[in-house]
């Protein structure tokens, strides 16, 4: 007995030992590069584009990276988060940091979602630029927007209204107050973490909750970590910013937001659908965690059991019916051309979702329920057909009006 209890020992210790810590730095160093990237309406001068690094070198083991962005909160400067940078940088991310304009009396929070996708289609070109650091170096169309207070909001704000439906994998949002114009939480199909503190009064986490989560559709991780106010999300803040008096410290509130950020990114940008992974995204290690004082989780509405696709070809499409959008997973088992297409009940082709070279892993993107000329189609039934070089799945779908 007492050998089997020293095994199971042993075994238990290689587990945890295998295990990510996501509050941790990943296997990479980092590095950084200033960029003055022109968007829509407004150049966002001396940015920054955090990357994976060895030895001046992009890392032959991150590639392709994915791209996320980072959006400061109003009135602050990029220099509050450089911390998350560094740490999603070195878990295989190039991470961006815009410097949007703070306007006082207007908003426009419309105007700076857009800048938010201006940032990650200037990263994803460079891409193509042959002899930049970057160069083959990106996985060009897979997204993550994140951000603290209207950092943040806009990024939400983006995943409900620009259409991002075959860049934008997840969205996380730290303490982020309603928008101007409003962000509709019903529209919000991207995978979405929220992230409020239970003692900041300038995004009380009721607010955040009636704004972003009250009506947002699955999937999605609504998590209110205890004693963190407005400020220390940030690498440094004024007592005036900080919106309450945390019985946390700012190192422990970035701890916190850091794990859980990291682990949703992993899931839905690299396809980390480990156990593991889980728990911190949607089961136990954020649910009954000691460090959060109420969460809520929205898993998939199709295959709750199995929520997440593998690689060998399998397709996952909820809600099911559709009502107006509906977020399609998909998983590519290897390199190559693959079609991701709807046909309606007479087997017509009425819209291609997907039709080019992708390498193996999980994906994700939302289809508006509408043909390839962007008109809205009828109610009825519909197959979704996702196929790669000899093979094939399909599901079967109501769309409801």
């Amino acid at each position: 007995m007492r050998k089997l209890c020293i095994a199971a020992a042993l075994l238990s210790a290689i587990v945890l030992a295998q295990t990510p810590d996501f509050s941790a730095p990943g296997r990479y160093d980092w590095d950084f590069r200033t960029e003055d990237i022109t968007g829509t309406t407004e150049v966002m001068e001396d940015s920054r584009i955090y990357f994976p690094d060895s030895a001046g070198e992009f890392p032959q083991s991150a590639i392709p990276a994915p791209i996320i962005v980072f959006g400061h909160g109003w009135q602050m400067g990029i220099d509050r988060y450089y911390s998350y940078a560094e740490h999603l940088a070195s878990w295989g991310y190039v991470t961006v940091l815009p410097t949007i304009s703070n306007p006082i009396t207007n908003p426009e929070h419309d105007k700076r979602a857009q800048l938010m996708v201006d940032a990650a289609r200037f990263t994803s070109a460079l891409d193509t630029v042959a002899g930049d650091r970057f160069y083959g170096a990106l996985d060009r169309w897979n997204w993550g927007f994140a951000g603290h207070s209207m950092g943040g909001a806009i990024a939400l704000l983006a995943a409900d209204t620009l259409g991002l439906y075959d860049t934008l994998r997840a969205v996380v949002a730290l303490a982020s107050p309603q928008t101007t114009p409003p962000t509709h939480s019903e529209h919000l199909l991207s995978p979405k973490l929220l992230l409020p503190g239970s003692v900041d009064n300038i995004a009380p986490w009721r607010n955040v909750r009636a704004a972003f989560w009250a009506d947002a559709p699955a999937p999605g991780t609504f998590a209110v970590i205890r004693g963190a106010n407005h400020g220390y999300f940030m690498d440094f803040s004024y007592f005036w910013e900080n919106g309450g008096t945390a019985t946390i410290t700012r190192d422990t509130q970035q701890m916190i937001a850091r794990r859980h950020m990291t682990a949703y990114f992993e899931r839905y940008l690299h396809g980390d659908s480990s156990d593991w992974n889980f728990a911190y995204t949607y089961g136990d290690s954020i649910l009954r965690h000691p460090t959060m004082e109420t969460v809520e989780v929205r898993l998939p509405a199709v295959a709750v059991a199995e929520p997440f696709v593998s690689l060998v070809g399998d397709l996952a499409v909820g809600p099911n019916p559709v009502r107006g959008r509906a977020l399609i997973r998909y998983g590519v088992p290897e390199s190559g051309r693959v079609a991701l297409v709807v046909y309606d009940a007479a087997g017509n082709r009425v819209r291609t979702l997907v039709n080019r070279r992708e390498s193996a892993g999980v994906r994700a993107l939302m289809w508006d329920a509408a043909d390839d000329a962007g008109k809205a189609l009828p109610a009825g039934t519909y197959v979704i057909r996702f196929a790669g070089h000899g093979w094939a799945r399909t599901r079967t779908i109501a769309l409801l009006r």
